[in-house]
C-alpha cells in the first residue's frame, strides 16, 4: 500500500453549489468586510467579555471572515463558521490508488514541523486563554455524512462545542477523529469556525491544520 495523496480545500462556493479550491498562499481568518488585495487587518479583541465573537462571515453580526488568500485573487469562504454547513473544508485523496489505514484526525499546530512531530501546541490561540476558559479559538465537526448538529451552531467561545471539538494538537478529545477510514479516491468534510476571546493576542498569528493518518 503507498501512501495517499491528500490534498485541504476550501469551499468558494455555497453550501448547495460548493466550489472547492485548494488552500493557497494560507486560510486567512480577518476582521470583517475584508477585501481582495487587503487580508491584514486580524480579528480585533474586545475589551469586555461581552465582545467575545465568532468568524461567522456572512451570517450575523459579521464579527470576522475565513478567506482563501491567494497569489492571484482573494476569496471569502462564506459557509465557514458556525452555521450548520457540511461543506467548508475537504480532504480529498487525490492519488487514486489507496486511501488511509484507519479514521484520519483533523487537528491544529504551531507549525509543519511541529504537525510531522506531532508535537503539541504553545500558541495562545490554540491552547487558550482565560477568555476562552483554555479551550482552543479553532474548532472542526466532520460533516462526511451530513450537516453538523445544532450544537455546532450553539457554541460559545468559553466552551469545548457539542457538536465536534476544538483543535489542540494531537490531544485525545482535542480534534476531530473521523468516523471511518478515507479511501482511495475519498474525501473526508468538516464545518470549522473559530472565536476571538476577549485577551486574546493582538496582531497575527500562524498555526498549521493538518490530517493525521497511517498506511501500511
Amino acid at each position: 500500500m503507498a501512501e495517499p495523496t491528500i490534498a485541504l480545500e476550501l469551499n468558494e462556493g455555497t453550501e448547495g453549489t460548493p466550489i472547492w479550491a485548494a488552500i493557497d498562499t494560507g486560510a486567512r481568518w480577518v476582521g470583517k468586510d475584508a477585501v481582495d488585495g487587503d487580508l491584514t487587518d486580524p480579528f480585533p479583541a474586545g475589551a469586555g467579555d461581552s465582545d467575545d465573537a465568532f468568524f461567522d462571515n456572512t451570517t450575523a453580526p459579521n464579527d470576522g471572515e475565513l478567506w482563501n488568500e491567494k497569489a492571484g485573487t482573494d476569496t471569502q469562504i462564506d459557509v465557514a463558521g458556525r452555521a450548520l454547513n457540511q461543506n467548508v473544508l475537504r480532504a480529498l485523496e487525490t492519488g487514486g490508488s489507496d486511501g488511509t489505514s484507519d479514521p484520519p484526525e483533523l487537528s491544529a499546530f504551531d507549525d509543519a514541523t511541529d504537525a510531522a512531530n506531532r508535537t503539541n501546541p504553545t500558541t495562545t490561540i490554540l491552547t487558550g486563554t482565560a477568555g476562552s476558559s483554555s479551550i482552543s479559538f479553532v474548532r472542526a465537526a466532520e460533516t462526511t455524512a451530513g450537516a453538523p448538529g445544532a450544537g455546532w451552531g450553539t457554541q460559545v467561545h468559553d466552551g469545548a462545542p457539542s457538536v465536534g471539538n476544538e483543535l489542540d494538537g494531537n490531544k485525545v478529545g482535542e480534534k476531530v477523529v473521523c468516523a471511518t477510514a478515507l479511501a482511495a479516491s475519498g474525501n473526508k468534510l468538516f464545518a470549522w469556525a473559530a472565536c476571538a476571546p476577549h485577551d486574546s493576542p493582538a496582531g497575527l498569528t500562524t498555526f498549521v491544520i493538518a490530517l493525521m493518518y497511517t498506511f501500511v
